[in-house]
C-alpha cells in the first residue's frame, strides 16, 4: 500500500499561504495533495491574512 504523495509549501516568514478559503498559520506549511497544484496557493501579510478570514466568517445575526 503506498503513502499519498502529499508535496509541503511553506510560507516565508511573517507569510501565510492560502488559496482564498484556506489559510496556514504565519510562516507555517501547507500539504498539497494530488490533485492540488501550488499556483493555486499564495502568500499574504499576517495581517491581511487576519482582515480576509474576518470577511469569511458570517455575521451573527442581532438579537
Amino acid at each position: 500500500m503506498s503513502k499519498p504523495n502529499l508535496r509541503p509549501k511553506t510560507a516565508s516568514e511573517g507569510m501565510v499561504l492560502t488559496n482564498g478559503e484556506t489559510f496556514s498559520d504565519v510562516g507555517g506549511t501547507i500539504y498539497l495533495g494530488v490533485n492540488d497544484s501550488p499556483d493555486n496557493w499564495y502568500e499574504i501579510t499576517a495581517e491581511e491574512a487576519e482582515k480576509r478570514q474576518a470577511e469569511l466568517l458570517p455575521e451573527e445575526p442581532i438579537e
